[in-house]
């Protein structure tokens, strides 16, 4: 098999329009640290918006595990709002969240006054891998998950020539914590 050219994702970019907010969220009550922070400064990546010299503010956040989150807000020229996306509409998008307690994460993000897009569900094929989503600032999607799964989430599919797939992407039905009790 050749060596893949992908080592992994260095991290997830989210455009805002409050970052202090955003810190309130993943720092103050997930507990992620700022690594980077640079307010009000021009970037020079025309590509990005269209304009040469935009003003950003931009915040990078680490977590325990090798989570990095890049924060961006646009300064000038503003930030163009859109609504949320559902997740099922072509080029929506979500991040997931490696989390211990995932009851009192909940119980932080819906204190903080966000909305829970799911319950929190449990897997029948991975004991003890559960995971939920919720929008987050500006209606991003997160999604929460807690447990692991077996070879980094990676099973063989049936046939001995058969490509692997991920396991999330086999078919299953869901189940919330509340159907297991």
């Amino acid at each position: 098999m050749k060596e893949p050219l992908v080592q992994g994702v260095f991290q997830v970019g989210v455009l805002v329009t409050d970052i202090d907010e955003c810190l309130r969220l993943f720092c103050d009550a997930l507990g992620m640290q700022v690594v980077f922070e640079a307010r009000n400064r021009v970037q020079p990546a025309k590509g990005l918006s269209g304009v040469d010299g935009q003003i950003m503010d931009v915040l990078m956040l680490h977590g325990e595990g090798g989570v990095d989150l890049e924060i961006h807000r646009y300064v000038d020229p503003a930030g163009v709002p859109r609504p949320p996306m559902n997740h099922n509409e072509i080029g929506s998008m979500h991040f997931m969240l490696r989390v211990r307690d995932m009851q009192a994460v909940v119980d932080k993000v819906t204190a903080l006054g966000y909305t829970m897009m799911t319950p929190i569900v449990g897997s029948e094929q991975v004991a003890g891998f559960k995971y939920a989503y919720f929008r987050g600032p500006d209606g991003m999607m997160v999604e929460l998950h807690e447990g692991d799964l077996p070879e980094a989430g990676r099973v063989k599919a049936a046939g001995k020539d058969a490509p692997e797939r991920s396991l999330a992407a086999q078919a299953e039905p869901p189940r919330t914590e509340e159907d297991a009790q």
